[in-house]
């Protein structure tokens, strides 16, 4: 199957703005890539004890795109942020635990689709000098762009521990998933 055919971005003559586009297209796909073939209960399936599933990590990863890629940006968000889905925050959270609810497959799909066009049409909307403005707000991140590349790195770290998990759920055995472009 492939992920998003959409055309491929270039990094040739490319602004901050297109720069974020390349990396959230690449995150964004990656991200999907990584579970879209998995069934409901492999999603929730707890490969090692007293860790993370596939589908908390996941809505940890939706939950952080739509803080940082859209409601730092406009101010809105694609869903109601929910503290079982942060690690930080100060307060200690109990972990994920087998029998838990999560969200299905096609609701993690349908979440990644309408931030993944969200986030687009974000940056679709705006110029190439958009990125760099600073934000008024008490973080050491200082401009949009800040906000932009961490969720990148932060989703980019996250696969990989689902793709981890898989091998350890015995799933990663066939061949990885081919972009459209490959």
């Amino acid at each position: 199957m492939n992920i998003r055919e959409r055309g491929i971005r270039n990094a040739r003559e490319t602004d901050l703005r297109q720069a974020i586009m390349i990396g959230l297209d690449e995150a964004l796909t990656a991200l999907e890539e990584a579970f879209y073939d998995l069934s409901d209960d492999q999603l929730v399936a707890f490969p090692v004890p007293g860790r993370n599933n596939i589908a908390w990590i996941l809505m940890h990863c939706l939950d952080n795109l739509d803080a940082n890629a859209i409601g730092v940006q406009t101010g809105e968000r694609r869903f109601d942020p929910a503290a079982q889905w942060e690690l930080w925050r100060g307060s200690p959270r109990p972990r994920p635990y087998p029998g838990a609810s999560f969200p299905s497959k096609a609701e993690l799909l349908s979440l990644l689709h309408q931030i993944t066009e969200r986030v687009f049409e974000i940056l679709d909307g705006v110029d190439a000098e958009w990125p760099a403005e600073p934000l008024d707000l008490p973080l050491p991140k200082r401009v949009r762009a800040d906000f932009y590349m961490r969720t990148i790195y932060h989703t980019m770290s996250h696969i990989r521990q689902i793709w981890l998990l898989r091998g350890a759920l015995g799933l990663a055995d066939d061949n990885w998933p081919r972009q459209y472009w490959a």
